[in-house]
């Protein structure tokens, strides 16, 4: 189980299904077992309390957050707020975010299942967007030449970076999801058109963007 602090009132934890299942606890039980999901809890709150010596003394908010691979659980601590949960309500608190969790993952085991019984399709093309220079020098580092085979245009416009991504048509989805993940980490998608970014945009480097970034940067 991995434990964030975020701040002095708010820590995170995530904490992975196979985890989950060593510790002793079913799946299912986690969602429909109120009982069973108050322990699980309670275990990671005790943990923390041992290993990153965190005292949950006080209100609490909790959100439960779920993920393809587990859960991410957020706790604040509502130290002298005027209408916070008290101790009592902490147990209908917990149920209410696991109960919103459920749903959640409800909905990724549907999309997971409709994953495998349809073929992956490619990506279109699309343009991703920053408003800081810098996202792309950190972005070409951190790519290397793992982009050079992807058909990249990088526009300035409106006071913004535009990054044009047209995908071979040999690469597979699996791969182009990969890219996208990468990409994701310093940029945001867009709605801008080529069309767009070629009539009314700058454009700034074509081909191998990355590599000419990094040789000028």
């Amino acid at each position: 189980m991995k434990i964030e602090r975020i701040n002095d009132n708010t820590v995170k934890f995530f904490i992975t299904y196979v985890d989950i299942e060593k510790r002793g606890f079913a799946r299912d039980e986690i969602w429909y077992n109120r009982e069973r999901g108050e322990q699980l809890f309670w275990q990671m709150m005790d943990e923390a309390h041992e290993r990153e010596d965190i005292s949950f003394d006080g209100p609490l908010w909790i959100q439960v957050q779920a993920f393809e691979k587990g859960l991410e659980v957020t706790v604040t601590i509502a130290k002298n707020v005027i209408g916070a949960e008290d101790d009592s309500e902490l147990g209908s608190l917990l149920r209410s975010a696991i109960d919103e969790a459920r749903d959640q993952q409800s909905v990724l085991d549907q999309l997971s299942e409709l994953d495998e019984e349809t073929e992956q399709e490619a990506w279109a093309p699309l343009a991703m967007e920053t408003d800081d220079f810098e996202a792309i020098i950190s972005l070409s580092k951190r790519a290397g030449e793992t982009l050079s085979n992807v058909d990249l245009k990088l526009f300035h416009y409106d006071q913004k970076y535009y990054l044009w991504i047209d995908f071979p048509e040999e690469m597979e989805p699996e791969e182009e999801e990969n890219v996208l993940s990468l990409l994701a980490e310093y940029l945001t998608f867009s709605t801008q058109t080529l069309a767009m970014l070629e009539e009314y945009g700058k454009l700034i480097l074509d081909g191998d963007v990355f590599a000419k970034v990094r040789h000028y940067f």
